[in-house]
């Protein structure tokens, strides 16, 4: 992936950008691991819909999908823009994967994008509910 962006004269910034990812995850997933803490490293496979992405925002073909040991995500990338329903299944996978801060943290981000108010806004003084 990382001689694809190089070829492609992209970022990992930018290619992240065009799949819909973060600068950090595509970093995780092109590496094959992640840091845990100091000097401790945890592999990561990233799910086939966003290893496809990040191959076509990199001009990866499925062939060479292949022959890296992913025809699962070359089958994604075969076979075009993935559908909604794709989309959602991995969403909610990734969501799964969340321990409870990160969850909290996501709620939370998704409610700020949306304009609306947590229930903990109402025990800090704010309307309470899902109001926006």
């Amino acid at each position: 992936m990382t001689k694809a962006l190089a070829r492609a004269k992209l970022s990992a910034r930018e290619a992240a950008r065009r799949a819909g990812i973060s600068e950090g995850r595509w970093r995780q997933i092109a590496s094959g691991y992640q840091v845990v803490s100091a000097g401790v490293y945890a592999p990561v496979r990233g799910p086939a819909g966003t290893l496809a992405r990040m191959a076509s925002v990199a001009g990866v073909t499925p062939a060479q999908l292949r022959r890296a040991g992913r025809p699962d995500a070359a089958r994604v990338l075969a076979a075009g823009p993935p559908q909604v329903a794709d989309l959602m299944h991995e969403v909610l996978q990734r969501v799964r994967e969340l321990d409870a801060d990160q969850a909290r943290e996501l709620l939370a981000t998704i409610a700020v994008q949306l304009g609306l108010r947590l229930a903990a806004d109402s025990a800090a003084g704010r309307e309470p509910g899902y109001d926006t």
